[in-house]
């Protein structure tokens, strides 16, 4: 959950909406740079939540559509 002591905070750019989703290029600093698709958990909480709130998303690997557990978006300054 946002706030936990294991959080941790990875930039990313939503690069495209797809499948009820989006797709998020990541620059993690301790991983090559990657593509995932993030899915919104909750109804009514949808990309379109970020303006004001985290939402939950499932996420998964671009390329296998590997699931990477339940993430949390928030919107950011893109500096």
């Amino acid at each position: 959950m946002p706030g936990a002591d294991e959080t941790r905070v990875v930039p990313g750019t939503i690069t495209e909406l797809r499948e009820g989703g989006a797709v998020v290029y990541l620059r993690d600093p301790e991983r090559e740079p990657r593509w995932v698709l993030a899915v919104p958990r909750d109804v009514g909480w949808g990309l379109h939540a970020m303006w004001f709130s985290f939402i939950a998303v499932d996420a998964f690997e671009l390329e296998n559509g590997e699931r990477l557990g339940e993430w949390h978006m928030r919107l950011g300054s893109p500096h």
